[in-house]
């Protein structure tokens, strides 16, 4: 028999034709998988298409098969999953729990999808076998997890699963990354009821069009603080550096006149290599141990990166940066990338997901009407073909980096940010001032409201300084803002005389939960801003 395709799922929409999609072996051997992040897959799809799970929590906990009270029911639900665990990593008999809910789901299989609410006992039997499967995943992903034998087993499995990259990141084993994807997870909502209401350590991922990388970091040491070197660099931008290009080739030839395409040319007529050196080298001094540097977006060109690079990992610590360079139409399109360099890890590189759209309102704004007509929208000419994105796992939390327009569009990457909820979220910018109630707050806003991560937002001095506010004094030196969970904005300045700003982050802990009733006991790692210090500058630094 073939395996049911997309195509048929338009037509059947029963549990059987779901999930033998999902896993084509069902159709012929329909035996509970063994692996945990599988049996997540299986049932919170389910879940998912059908919204039964919204239903089935209006009288929850149920007593059966546990036969436990509504304040045992989390309890053993844990105990059940790290029965599941163990009886994975020593080749044992599945529990018989899991394999009495399974069983309630295939005697279902031709039942349709949205029929799945009607029946208390099948929608129980999924909701509590996706929590089970849940909890059999405690600490998958994470490179600090307090390992015993038969977790270092599991988690090791976790990791090499994730590792295998060339179709992007999966938790699954037996499901194919085209079909589900199931990854890491790091918060639990705390508003509304979504799916990603029902589970602390996997997430389903239903974004196709973008595919997610998970590294795990194991050498970099954990730290109850991180501190921050934020570089807004350059610390000048003029209006000559934009400039109109023509497409490559054949591209979008049947777009109207009024749109153009226009790049951004980096100067390289000035020593970005020291100047970042000697910032780094005052906020050590000034500060101890700097854990990052972050520059905005477009700051460098690769063979500075390179360069800072090398004198950034040499002090043990990490570089997030933005770089790029302009497009040639007989050649290629312009590049803007962030790339990640970690203490003993490969380079990582992820690519813009937008094109940055110049129309006259900034036009204006930034004094670009000599360079680019105010009667035509220009797109920045970069390839949007290349679309990965990164979280990388740190002790202690998971990071993840968005670059501009990326922070501002729910998608491709807004539905996985949230999915995952990566502690810490890193915005790089070619943007005005930082200032509360402008565009890059309000999308942060919504990443700490939901799922809870905390955002960073950086521009650098130059594009800042360009920018000339409608009414008013310009702030053109608040160059940072962070945002979390607390729901408090902080307009981090850069005041004169300065070329940059140390933030000290804590990693505080909080107890989450999820929509089913079980607790993770203040596993929830939220960084918090906790300190900001200034980094003197060289005043003809400011006349470049």
């Amino acid at each position: 028999m073939r395996a049911t395709s997309k195509k048929d799922l338009d037509i059947a929409a029963t549990i059987g034709d779901y999930l033998a999609f999902l896993l084509p072996r069902l159709e012929t051997n329909r035996q509970l998988p063994r692996w945990p992040p599988d049996v997540y897959a299986l049932s919170s799809s389910l879940l998912l298409r059908s919204g039964a799970y919204c239903k089935t929590l209006t009288d929850w906990p149920p007593y059966e098969p546990l036969k436990k009270g509504p304040r045992r029911w989390a309890a053993e639900i844990e105990t059940l999953g790290n029965d599941w665990r163990i009886a994975w990593v020593n080749g044992e008999k599945l529990p018989g729990t899991l394999q009495q809910w399974w069983r309630a789901i295939i005697k279902n299989w031709s039942v349709p999808i949205p029929s799945i609410g009607q029946d208390a006992a099948l929608s129980q039997s999924l909701l509590q076998i996706c929590a089970a499967a849940d909890e059999a995943s405690a600490g998958v992903g994470s490179s600090h997890s307090e390992r015993n034998s038969t977790d270092e087993r599991f988690l090791f499995r976790a990791d090499e699963l994730l590792a295998r990259n060339q179709r992007g990141s999966t938790l699954c084993d037996e499901i194919h990354s085209s079909r589900a994807r199931v990854l890491p997870k790091m918060h639990t909502p705390w508003n509304g009821l979504t799916i990603r209401s029902l589970s602390f350590y996997l997430c389903l991922c239903t974004v196709e069009e973008i595919t997610p990388e998970w590294i795990t970091v194991g050498s970099y040491p954990a730290r109850e603080s991180m501190k921050l070197l934020l570089v807004p660099w350059p610390f000048r931008v003029i209006p000559s550096q934009f400039e109109a290009t023509k497409a490559v080739k054949n591209e979008m030839r049947n777009m109207p006149d009024q749109f153009g395409f226009f790049t951004f040319n980096q100067r390289a007529d000035i020593d970005t290599v020291q100047t970042i050196r000697t910032l780094y080298e005052r906020a050590r001094k000034d500060m101890g141990q700097i854990d990052a540097v972050v520059l905005p977006e477009l700051a460098l060109l690769e063979e500075e990166r390179r360069e800072i690079r090398e004198f950034v990992l040499n002090e043990e610590a990490f570089l997030v940066s933005g770089v790029g360079a302009r497009s040639d139409p007989k050649k290629q399109h312009g590049i803007n990338r962030v790339c990640l360099d970690i203490p003993y890890e490969e380079p990582l590189t992820q690519s813009k997901h937008h094109r940055w759209k110049l129309d006259a309102g900034q036009i204006r704004q930034y004094g670009l009407g000599r360079r680019l007509s105010v009667e035509r929208t220009w797109w920045e000419h970069v390839d949007l073909s290349d679309r990965r994105l990164l979280f990388v796992s740190l002790p202690e939390l998971v990071l993840s980096v968005l670059i501009c327009e990326d922070l501002a569009r729910p998608d491709p990457v807004g539905d996985l940010v949230r999915a995952v909820g990566p502690n810490l979220v890193i915005a790089l910018l070619m943007d005005g001032p930082q200032l509360k109630g402008r565009w890059p707050e309000r999308y942060a806003m919504a990443l700490a409201d939901d799922p809870g991560s905390s955002v960073l937002s950086l521009t650098s001095l130059g594009m800042s300084e360009l920018s000339r506010p409608s009414q008013g004094t310009s702030r053109s030196r608040v160059i940072a803002l962070w945002k979390d969970r607390t729901g408090t904005s902080t307009e981090i300045e850069l005041p004169a005389g300065c070329g940059a700003v140390v933030v000290t982050l804590s990693l505080e802990y909080e107890e989450e939960w999820t929509a089913d009733g079980r607790r993770d006991y203040g596993m929830a790692v939220f960084p918090t801003l906790s300190g900001i210090h200034a980094i003197k500058g060289n005043p003809e630094w400011f006349q470049l």
